[in-house]
């Protein structure tokens, strides 16, 4: 990450207070996502885990948190697993159920390593980086390991435990772990027999998810069973030796939670990192609460808990997933490609604004085609939506949204005989074949997918719409299953597959993920740590005049708060608060407005404004504004504190016909502070706020801010972390870039938000 040279900010992603004290209780598991074979490892007051994603591409993520509710993707170990038709879908062939397997995490002397097993291409990849968000990471190759766990020594040796069956086995590696040692020990550890411990041989696993880690001198070797008539069950072994006298018990046997191992906090507290095989929503972690007895660990009440009292609660989406309005440079690292992308058919820019999937070749069914574009589901209840175009398509293409697993469905548009209309697919691992079909009369349609997923089962439903508000279910429900030839839980995709002509090309303009079809979760960087920033860049003053129209530029639920995703006032702003047109020359008010309000406001909405209080003291406040409605108004906040009571607009005939109504504040200090109007009924139009030290006597609309001289408009520029670095003045984006990179002395991303709230990211190399 790079900073600007006159600003000493530490360069890093945004996490949490690191005081790990009580706050919240947290459902069990902590993310209901797909990340199964979970390994982690504390640096200092950060946690660091890996899971599995298979085939997906770039692989093996790594996640971070500072409180072990809150998690946030931070980068992944490889870009590209391997080059080969397994991994690139060529010449009949892909990688389901394979890419890589069973991840471990570690920390020794400064640089974190991450070892991954890989049935596609029969060797242990072991990746090494100094930074986990930025890289670089470096590769060494090892033989086939399954289930492999790294572990530095004490001594300085270094050994790789793996395996399944009765026993697990050990390979030395070089002490640099760079390869394998020649001359070096290896076999099986002595006393590890898992058919001791359960006292059976009959399994549906035997033994395997080595996990090898020391505490106070002592090893600890936790693996999975499944002995036959029971659940999966976590066992470890112990041993003053590292690699001989061990014996062995159940660490826990409840519900199936297992396979992982443990850790501990910074203030001493223990707990197993575990998962559970859970349906189609996959294989999601559990945290233990572990507490030592006689040198052993052990789950506290034999249990993994329904609930844990941790410092924070979970992230939406567990901060697994996150909206997209691809108006960026980069995909947010939420996004993995279903195996390797074609990067010579895939864009951001080539329509700025949107991702387009240009097809490449022809294929005859959707788990062939290259470049579909995959986030995880979360449970209970997700739902995802998109808008495509197909403008540039071509007869027999296909582009659209996907419940993918190999009991799929998707919805789609198809272009067909110079036509379009909207497709619903169903199928298995064997084939998909239409269920449904409906005509449209343009080349653009809204499609949606809704998940259904509580533990062990669920549904997809699949939607579709012409106006973004008005949704038409497509299709029957398709019925969901885990199936161990995908191996991983159920995704959402975006796709275009060409199944006559290549050439073609579909425009996603975004992809917008929730609990349901009318959330919007932003887990990117810029929505979670920049605060809103004053409309174009000019905080309100006080005592002055404010515009409704005018609040601050951000994203939603930071700078403003509207129920209805639409613009119905469709005027000034394109964001989903409606603000309507005054005294203007059509019918419609959208052309040639003399002045604006906001409108078609809703109970409990909300708008932010930046304003600059000039002198401590009660103020006088005037709010014009019309509404039919009873007791209908506005309420004021400074910085979440009321400073008024409702101020109660008075009841009209309509909403046109606008009036002001006078109210006191309660004492405000001087400064910069955040002012929140919070709308109190329905459909109250607010035009205008005025503050006075004393009296108001002014009247009428106030100027709106123009562009600066010249035509330069002002960009500010932030670090990944959120942090606000400085401001460039320029013509356009291009320029603006091009005057940042000349100010940068270090590599890495950076997010640059315009005057009209656009936010984008750019990289930096040196």
């Amino acid at each position: 990450m790079g900073c600007f040279r006159s600003t000493a900010y530490a360069c890093g992603v945004a996490l949490f207070n690191a005081i790990f004290t009580f706050g919240a209780t947290v459902s069990n598991p902590i993310t209901w996502v797909d990340n199964p074979d979970p390994s982690i490892v504390r640096v200092e007051d950060t946690y660091y885990m890996v899971t599995t994603t298979m085939h997906f591409a770039p692989g093996v993520p790594v996640m971070a948190s500072k409180d072990l509710a809150q998690w946030r993707t931070v980068g992944y170990a490889y870009q590209t697993l391997v080059d080969n038709d397994q991994q690139n879908l060529d010449n009949g062939k892909d990688a389901y159920g394979k890419g890589s397997w069973a991840s471990s995490i570690r920390f020794h002397k400064g640089f974190f390593y991450v070892l991954t097993p890989s049935y596609t291409t029969g060797k242990t990849h072991l990746y090494k980086t100094a930074d986990v968000e930025n890289g670089p990471w470096t590769e060494t190759t090892l033989p086939f390991y399954h289930d492999p766990s790294l572990f530095f020594e004490d001594d300085g040796t270094v050994w790789v435990f793996y395996g399944s069956g009765d026993q697990i086995s050990y390979v030395q590696l070089n002490d640099d772990a760079s390869g394998v040692k020649v001359g070096g020990r290896s076999g099986t550890l002595d006393g590890v027999s898992i058919n001791a411990v359960t006292n059976t041989t009959q399994y549906y696993v035997q033994q395997e998810g080595a996990h090898m880690e020391k505490v106070n001198g002592e090893y600890y070797l936790y693996t999975i069973s499944w002995p036959a008539g029971k659940c999966r069950s976590s066992i470890v072994y112990r041993s003053k030796s590292l690699l001989s006298g061990f014996s062995g018990r159940i660490f826990l046997q409840d519900n199936g939670v297992a396979q992982g191992g443990i850790f501990d906090t910074p203030d001493g507290k223990w707990y197993a990192l575990l998962f559970r095989d859970s349906g189609p929503v996959g294989r999601i972690p559990y945290l233990v609460p572990t507490s030592w007895k006689d040198g052993w660990p052990v789950a506290d009440g034999g249990k993994a808990p329904a609930t844990l009292d941790l410092p924070e609660n979970a992230l939406p989406g567990y901060g697994m997933v996150t909206s997209d309005d691809f108006d960026s440079e980069v995909l947010p690292l939420e996004w993995q490609w279903n195996h390797n992308p074609d990067n010579r058919n895939w864009s951001l820019s080539a329509n700025p604004g949107h991702l387009r999937i240009t097809t490449g070749r022809t294929d005859s069914r959707i788990v062939n085609a290259k470049n579909t574009l995959t986030m995880r589901t979360f449970g209970p209840k997700c739902s995802g939506r998109t808008l495509v175009n197909g403008a540039g398509m071509k007869d027999g293409d296909m582009a659209g949204l996907v419940a993918l697993q190999d009991d799929k469905g998707f919805v789609a548009l198809a272009k067909e005989s110079g036509s379009y209309k909207v497709v619903m697919y169903q199928g298995t691992k064997d084939g998909e074949s239409e269920k449904a079909s409906a005509p449209i009369s343009g080349s653009e349609v809204y499609l949606r997918v809704d998940f259904d997923l509580p533990l062990d089962h669920g549904t997809a439903t699949f939607y579709y719409s012409t106006d973004g508000s008005t949704w038409k279910k497509i299709g029957d429900d398709v019925s969901l299953s885990y199936s161990l030839h995908m191996f991983t839980g159920y995704r959402f995709g975006l796709f275009n597959f060409a199944t006559k002509t290549a050439g073609g090309y579909a425009d996603f303009d975004w992809f917008k993920i929730g609990s349901d079809y009318k959330d919007e979760i932003y887990l990117d960087m810029v929505q979670d740590t920049i605060p809103p920033t004053p409309y174009k860049d000019i905080a309100a003053k006080v005592p002055g005049k404010i515009e409704a129209e005018n609040y601050d530029v951000g994203k939603p639920n930071r700078a403003y708060y509207d129920k209805s995703s639409e613009n119905q006032g469709k005027v000034y702003r394109d964001e989903a608060v409606d603000i309507v047109g005054l005294e203007c020359s059509d019918s419609a008010n959208t052309k040639d407005c003399k002045g604006y309000a906001v409108g078609y406001t809703q109970e409990g909405e909300w708008l932010r404004y930046t304003v600059n209080v000039e002198e401590i003291g009660e103020y006088e406040i005037r709010v014009n504004m019309a509404t039919a409605s009873e007791n209908a108004g506005v309420k004021l906040y400074i910085d979440d504190k009321a400073i008024s009571e409702i101020i109660y607009a008075e009841q009209g005939e309509d909403w046109s016909t606008y009036t002001t109504v006078t109210a006191k504040t309660s004492e405000i200090s001087a400064g910069e502070h955040a002012l929140k109007m919070e709308i109190v009924g329905n459909y109250v139009n607010v035009d205008w706020l005025e503050f006075c030290k004393e009296s108001c006597k002014t009247t009428g609309l106030v100027h709106r801010v123009e562009l600066g001289v010249q035509g330069l408009r002002h960009y500010r520029v932030y670090s990944l972390n959120g942090a606000f670095v400085g401001s460039v003045a320029a013509r356009n984006a291009n320029e603006a870039r091009a005057k940042i990179r000349t100010m940068v002395f270090e590599k890495g991303i950076y997010l640059m938000r315009s005057q009209n709230g656009s936010i984008s990211r750019f990289m930096v190399t040196r």
